[in-house]
């Protein structure tokens, strides 16, 4: 797998696979506006930023942020994930 940095979002396309190794090394919102995103990947990390994010500007992504950026989600899709995450956390 490679490395990759926050700065280089901006120049590549990257997978999911790629993203998820990743994660810890990258800036959430430039995430966001840079790369195509499941909405799988969205829930687990764009929503969850107390574990994933780098800086202050990465806590306040919200479901309409994603809806704006990543054009091939839908409204519903991501809320019925949101919904199952929360659900399987409280488990």
């Amino acid at each position: 797998m490679i490395i990759i940095q926050h700065h280089e979002l901006m120049y590549n396309k990257y997978d999911i696979d790629t993203l998820e190794y990743n994660i810890d090394r990258l800036g959430l919102r430039r995430l966001l506006i840079t790369q195509k995103l499941t909405p799988d990947f969205c829930v687990k990390y764009l929503l969850n930023p107390e574990e994933h994010g780098m800086c202050v500007e990465d806590q306040y992504i919200s479901k309409d942020d994603i809806l704006l950026y990543q054009k091939h989600i839908t409204k519903e899709e991501l809320e019925i994930l949101f919904i199952r995450e929360k659900l399987l956390e409280e488990k």
